[in-house]
């Protein structure tokens, strides 16, 4: 029996080693928790102390309403959401058959007016040369005038001094008073031969001194004076110009009824279906720039002291949770977001309760795939301020 007793002490004593054993792992693994427990929260310390955290932050950018500056009819429009547009593209089009009528009409009437202009400079170019033609004939019908005329006084004085000496020597009986009568006759007829010669001087020049308002050998020009038909042909120039107004009118009326895109962009929202009558100014699509996205931050005004502009920014996406995107401040609001708020509270019952206030900040990207994020998503954003120095010096 003794035997069969001491068989059963050693068979319960394995057991009790078996059990010491999991007790001190359990203890050292109890250890290594609150050392790992300790490291995290000692992380945790240095990163609140180190950054500035906010999860309510949005993606922002440039929202851009395009509209129509006329009224009328689209003709088409086949944009949905989701559609790039380049500055330029044409977004929708707008009924235009009356408008191209009136500009094939306007068109033809400056082709009126042009021709018209060119008639009359032709007929002031004609004009000037004929006014030039009869002063230059009158001016060499004076010319001869005078040369005639004094071809006449020469055969007065030679007439005149033929009668002089014939009755001088009929004085004396030298002549017969038959040759005296004859140089005092041709005597007589270089008078009025010089004095006729006169008169067409006078004439002469009287007919240059009228030919520049438009008479020409007596007779009025077939063409009107140059000076009438300059008035003419500014008139032309001022109706001419007046019909080109008009077409250059109903060009950019037309131009404008081909709504463009004034930037490149994506659409967010139509506003418009095709066949659908539009008023002037009617939003037609809300797009904006993907190139010119920012995150727009509200952090608290505890913590706004430790912002500076240019500080690196984690920014992370929730739809996008594993991608990696990079920024850095812009700017820092001035004003809490409360001071634009619809219905502002101004507190009058005297009841205070005081809350912390948000500033807006804007983050702008530098890295990351931002093709992938549109205006509206929420992120959250991890700003580094270990570098900040106070801005207020105790």
């Amino acid at each position: 029996m003794p035997q069969d007793t001491t068989m059963t002490d050693n068979t319960t004593t394995p057991p009790t080693s078996r059990q010491h054993l999991p007790r001190t792992a359990k203890w050292l693994l109890l250890a290594i928790i609150v050392v790992l427990c300790l490291v995290w929260l000692g992380f945790a310390i240095a990163h609140r102390v180190t950054h500035v955290s906010a999860q309510d932050a949005r993606v922002m950018a440039n929202q851009i309403t395009v509209s129509s500056r006329l009224s009328g009819r689209v003709t088409d429009f086949t944009l949905t959401e989701g559609d790039r547009l380049e500055k330029g593209d044409t977004v929708a089009t707008l009924y235009r058959k009356p408008d191209e009528r009136k500009m094939t009409s306007l068109e033809a009437n400056v082709a009126v007016q042009r021709a018209h202009l060119d008639y009359e400079k032709a007929r002031l170019a004609m004009a000037e040369k004929q006014l030039e033609g009869g002063m230059n004939l009158t001016h060499q019908e004076l010319e001869a005038s005078k040369a005639a005329e004094k071809a006449a006084q020469a055969r007065l004085t030679e007439a005149k001094r033929e009668f002089k000496r014939a009755d001088a020597l009929y004085k004396k009986g030298s002549v017969s008073e038959q040759r005296r009568d004859q140089d005092y006759y041709a005597y007589q007829a270089a008078l009025a031969e010089h004095a006729q010669a006169q008169q067409e001087v006078e004439v002469s020049q009287a007919l240059a001194d009228n030919a520049q308002v438009g008479f020409i050998n007596g007779s009025q020009m077939p063409l009107p004076n140059p000076d009438v038909l300059k008035k003419q042909v500014r008139i032309a120039e001022q109706n001419l110009a007046i019909a080109q107004a008009k077409r250059d009118e109903e060009r950019l009326r037309l131009n404008d009824l081909s709504i463009t895109s004034p930037s490149d962009g994506i659409i967010n929202k139509t506003l418009a279906d095709q066949g659908e009558y539009i008023s002037a100014g009617q939003p037609i699509l809300m797009m904006h720039d993907p190139d010119h996205l920012w995150v727009e931050a509200n952090i608290k005004e505890t913590d706004i002291a430790e912002l500076r502009v240019g500080q690196p920014v984690a920014i992370t996406v929730d739809a996008f949770p594993d991608a990696t995107f990079k920024g850095h401040i812009s700017v820092i609001g001035r004003a809490a977001t409360s001071q634009f708020a619809l219905l502002p509270d101004p507190n009058p019952s005297g009841n205070f309760t005081k809350i912390t206030q948000r500033l807006p900040v804007r983050i702008q990207f530098d890295d990351g795939p931002t093709e992938l994020i549109g205006p509206g998503m929420m992120v959250e954003v991890d700003i580094d301020v270990s570098g900040a120095e106070p801005r207020i010096q105790g």
